[in-house]
């Protein structure tokens, strides 16, 4: 009995010892020796469980951060390496080498925010040997047209085109235009609006960007009337109504590792009428080859006439280096709703109560890429016996974006 108790205590006090030991060695010392020993050998995982390690026991400092951030770089973990870098950044703002990787992470995670805040943030020499230039202000410019088939006789099958200008007023201050046209003919009377949208986005920090916009909408309504006088003569009433729009939005956003989260607001005037619209959103995107993305939003709609809830569920991934899709579910009344920044807004007398769509991007080279959308809009209206008709919608669009 007393020999099993002693051989115990003996076996205790080992491991005591040992972890002892252990604890003395992780010294800001040892963990610089180490991990140099492993970043020289490009043992990455041991690098990186070492530099946990370390940090675990409470030693940190800017080469350690350093070295991990490289380890997840080289295995292609650029989210990862991007929170190691700046964690070397808090021990030495003026670091060049920590700003460039935090450049080429923001770079291969296809963050062109990111990119130029980074940029921003690097010496004259470097921000010259990265070539990227403070002021684009012709930067990219995007082409779309949509074609929507209507399985409703009164109403004629609606066309939409737009063009966007991109242009870059600063490594951190980007401003989108875009112009766009539809038209349709309800029963007699012949819709056309054009419209008119500007974005200011400023990059406040690495992780947040503010913005806010407004869009213009210029309706115009012209009802024609064919009567009858006598038998030989028809006399012919055109009767024109215009219904000016202004949207005025902000938003900022959150992004953190993988994570994205985003807050706006709106409010719209529109035919005597006023629309408050907020929305949150959150999404995530999941590590592995896939790059499946998630992203949930939940808007607030009030207008004179109601309060209602919006929910959108997207659905993102990479299916080939050239080839993202992309699937996206929306519940709820889209009556005067808008999205994008509020670069789209659905003011159609007929409301959309539910929508499913798919799109394809196809990435031709690093300066074009290819887009096209399918989707199911349901739709409904009040007829002359105020009694409401459901209808189906389905909406095709193709576009392109050029990076110039």
């Amino acid at each position: 009995m007393h020999k099993s108790l002693i051989i115990f205590l003996s076996l205790v006090q080992i491991l005591l010892s040992t972890q002892v030991s252990a604890q003395e060695l992780m010294t800001p010392v040892y963990a610089d020796s180490i991990t140099y020993q492993y970043y020289l050998k490009g043992d990455w995982e041991k690098l990186i469980s070492t530099g946990k390690e370390a940090i675990h026991e409470h030693v940190d400092f800017k080469y350690l951060r350093q070295r991990i951030g490289y380890a997840y770089f080289v295995k292609g973990d650029y989210y990862a390496s991007e929170e190691q870098y700046e964690k070397a950044l808090s021990f030495d703002k003026k670091d060049s080498i920590t700003r460039i990787y935090l450049y080429y992470c923001g770079l291969y995670t296809n963050n062109e925010s990111l990119i130029r805040y980074r940029v921003s943030k690097l010496p004259v020499n470097e921000k010259k040997s990265l070539l990227v230039k403070p002021l684009r202000v012709l930067d990219a410019i995007d082409v779309e047209y949509n074609y929507r088939i209507n399985r409703d006789q009164t109403r004629s099958n609606p066309n939409y085109y737009r063009i966007g200008v991109n242009s870059q007023l600063g490594y951190r201050l980007n401003l989108y235009q875009s112009f766009s046209t539809y038209g349709q003919r309800i029963d007699s009377t012949g819709i056309s609006q054009n419209e008119y949208f500007a974005l200011l986005s400023w990059t406040l920090t690495s992780h947040i960007t503010l913005s806010t916009g407004y869009h213009y909408l210029s309706s115009n309504l012209v009802d024609t009337i064919t009567y009858r006088i006598d038998r030989r003569m028809k006399r012919t009433i055109i009767d024109s109504t215009f219904y000016p729009g202004h949207l005025f939005y902000v938003g900022a956003s959150y992004r953190l590792k993988r994570f994205d989260l985003g807050i706006n607001g709106s409010i719209l005037s529109y035919a005597s009428q006023l629309t408050k619209q907020g929305e949150i959103s959150a999404g995530y995107l999941f590590p592995g080859k896939l790059n499946l993305y998630v992203k949930s939003s939940l808007d607030g709609m009030i207008d004179p006439n109601s309060q209602r809830l919006i929910f959108t569920q997207s659905v993102g991934s990479l299916l080939s280096p050239f080839l993202w899709m992309e699937g996206k579910i929306t519940l709820g009344n889209l009556k005067n709703y808008s999205e994008f920044n509020g670069l789209y807004i659905y003011n159609s007398d007929d409301a959309t109560d539910f929508r499913a769509g798919l799109s394809l991007y196809w990435y031709v080279s690093k300066k074009i890429t290819f887009l096209a959308n399918y989707s199911y809009n349901r739709k409904e209206y009040e007829n002359t016996n105020n009694a409401t008709v459901y209808y189906n919608q389905h909406s095709i669009t193709s576009g392109i974006i050029w990076k110039i």
